[in-house]
């Protein structure tokens, strides 16, 4: 049995709270100041650049490790000492995890070949990223509102030390949200009416939960200020939530894309991104 539920936070165009469903996970992203609320007149947003920001990788509660080895398991409730380094690594699917790594498992795919938060086209021929994944659904859903959209395969890097630090990844995407104006100069970039950029901010599996919280900051590209920002978060409960990562993984992704829709659409009617009229109606 599947349950979906979703909250969403929008400061800047249209500031209110959907009250009485608070998480504690959801708390620390909501620590971004606010941005004076400005008259975005998305009549004149046609055409959008969508920059995705590299996404952490995926949390998964219990460690596979521990549901997959039975050794390792029968080690750590003997108390006996065994502790292993927590790394990324990918999944057969390309999804990349952060979590436990026995060096005799061959199941695990260490990405010590890849710099930290690789991306670009070498890295995409083995990894999957919910970042571009749900980058390619908002232009989907940009384009359906009779606007142009064009999602850049290279992400926004964030300054992480440690890329197998979850905590890390939090406060850098924390610490972006925060932000006022862009790091990046996008009056290079091409000629757009605005810049969407698109983070993954809590993404997880805890105990049969999958969670996810997308994060958008509509930018405007002459002057790199932020002229809203908004985020939408769901979890499901679903016990076959670890069973979907096997194999290829295939199941996963679906899921996380089906989550990450809904929240889309969420997010681009709080930042007023609605559907521009037909060419030919009148």
């Amino acid at each position: 049995m599947k349950t979906l539920f979703v909250l969403k936070k929008i400061v800047g165009v249209n500031p209110n709270w959907l009250a009485g469903l608070v998480l504690p996970w959801l708390l620390a992203a909501c620590s971004a100041p606010a941005v004076r609320p400005v008259q975005v007149q998305s009549q004149r947003i046609g055409s959008v650049l969508i920059v995705p920001v590299a996404a952490a990788p995926l949390e998964v509660i219990p460690d596979l490790l521990e549901q997959r080895d039975a050794a390792y398991r029968h080690a750590q409730n003997m108390a006996m000492g065994v502790t292993l380094e927590t790394q990324r690594y990918r999944t057969a699917g390309g999804i990349i995890v952060a979590g436990r790594v026995d060096n005799e498992d061959d199941t695990q795919a260490k990405l010590d070949a890849l710099p930290p938060t690789a991306a670009g086209p070498a890295a995409s021929e083995s990894v999957w990223t919910p970042a571009l994944m749900a980058g390619d659904r908002l232009a989907d859903l940009l384009v359906a509102s009779n606007r142009n959209a064009v999602l850049s395969r290279e992400e926004y890097r964030l300054p992480i030390a440690d890329d197998a630090s979850l905590q890390q990844w939090h406060r850098a995407v924390q610490s972006w949200y925060a932000l006022d104006s862009a790091a990046t100069d996008y009056a290079d970039r091409g000629r757009y009416d605005a810049v969407l950029e698109l983070a993954v901010g809590r993404y997880r599996i805890f105990e049969g939960q999958t969670s996810l919280q997308l994060m958008l900051k509509l930018i405007d590209p002459a002057s790199g200020r932020v002229l809203a920002r908004t985020h939408a978060e769901s979890f499901r409960v679903d016990d076959g939530a670890l069973a979907s990562l096997e194999y290829d993984g295939k199941a996963f992704r679906e899921l996380i894309a089906d989550m990450a829709v809904p929240l889309l659409r969420q997010t681009l009617g709080d930042l007023g991104l609605r559907s521009l009229p037909s060419a030919d109606q009148s």
